[in-house]
């Protein structure tokens, strides 16, 4: 009996300002990347053949362009079986043309349509507000919606933002509270590292199914404890927190509006730093599509297998092949780096 060799087969899916761009560009389209990550704004990659410059005239892209797109996979779990992954919402910011033979390179961010989100300045102070009344207001100024995935109500007495983009300012207030932001579908997502850190892993992936891994250890830029000093206004004093253990401080000059708020920044500036203790880079081919923001579990690494949170996960089709790289660090079991604490007045 012939045994059946099933082929699976990966295409794009482009949409240009409504326009659906696949009839156009599906012979001339060499490469296509779409960048997931927890850091920055996701953003895509197209290169496309320009034979008969088209986009170099009539085509030419401009910026503010909107480009939606996706990826489709054939046959990829069986004869007759498919599935889609849907990579976002896009704004052209840049485009490169070059030759000869003639090709364009068009890339775009995740973005809100009103760029004011991330160019304009704004001053501003709340009181007696949390951070998830902050966000609603910044995303309702932009006519997106708000998704306030996490159980933490942090209320702040008094918060200012001085001369910073919506974006930035939103992004920052998130990180000193161990809580990560991005913008995806018309959406501002929240959520917070050390709930998405305890999640079941969306995929275990082998040492077999890795074309290539990096693995990089380092306590350069790591610490054992943080120490956090601020001015208490009310008091005219200086009070200083502690949190973890002596060793290699992380010395963290915040904002703080108590003993238990500086703790808080503490640990989570703490966290924020040992990420970069275990990292690994790897390519594979997948079986299905991984996000960022989610754990996976390693094995066949020996000592290197673990539970790995994944910041950055770069899509990549090319000449119809499709292949992941991910960006991980792993996820620690060590509870003296958040365990110890201690808080006084100098």
């Amino acid at each position: 009996m012939e045994e059946v060799v099933r082929t699976r087969r990966v295409q794009t899916d482009i949409f240009y300002n409504g326009v659906d761009a696949n009839i156009y560009i599906s012979d001339t389209l060499s490469d296509f990347q779409y960048d997931d990550s927890t850091d920055e704004s996701d953003s895509i990659s197209i290169t496309i053949g320009d034979a008969d410059e088209k986009w170099s005239g009539v085509w030419i892209p401009y910026k503010g362009d909107k480009i939606s797109a996706g990826i489709k996979l054939e046959d990829w779990e069986g004869e007759g079986t498919g599935q889609g992954f849907y990579c976002g919402e896009f704004i052209v910011d840049s485009f490169r043309l070059s030759g000869p033979p003639q090709k364009v390179v068009v890339e775009g961010v995740s973005s809100p349509v009103d760029l004011d989100f991330k160019e304009t300045t704004r001053t501003q102070t709340w009181e007696k507000v949390t951070i998830h009344q902050i966000a609603a207001e910044i995303a309702s100024r932009y006519g997106l919606t708000l998704v306030y995935d996490t159980g933490q109500e942090i209320t702040l007495e008094r918060e200012e933002q001085n001369g910073e983009t919506d974006s930035r300012y939103l992004q920052e207030l998130c990180n000193k509270y161990g809580m990560g932001m991005k913008v995806y579908l018309s959406q501002i997502i929240i959520w917070s590292y050390e709930e998405y850190e305890v999640q079941e892993p969306v995929a275990v992936i082998e040492r077999e199914a890795v074309r290539k891994w990096e693995y990089k250890g380092s306590i350069q830029g790591t610490y054992t404890g943080a120490r956090v000093r601020y001015a208490d206004p009310k008091k005219g004093k200086k009070v200083e927190a502690f949190i973890g253990r002596e060793g290699r401080v992380l010395s963290v000059n915040e904002k703080a509006e108590s003993v238990a708020d500086a703790e808080r920044i503490g640990k989570n500036a703490l966290r924020n730093a040992n990420r970069k203790e275990v990292t690994m880079e790897l390519t594979l081919f997948p079986d299905k599509p991984i996000p960022a923001a989610c754990t996976v579990r390693l094995v066949g690494f020996d000592k290197m297998d673990g539970i790995y949170f994944v910041t950055q996960a770069s899509h990549r089709v090319s000449r119809k092949e499709y292949s992941i790289r991910l960006s991980l660090y792993q996820i620690s079991t060590d509870a003296n780096t958040v365990g110890q604490t201690s808080g006084g007045t100098k």
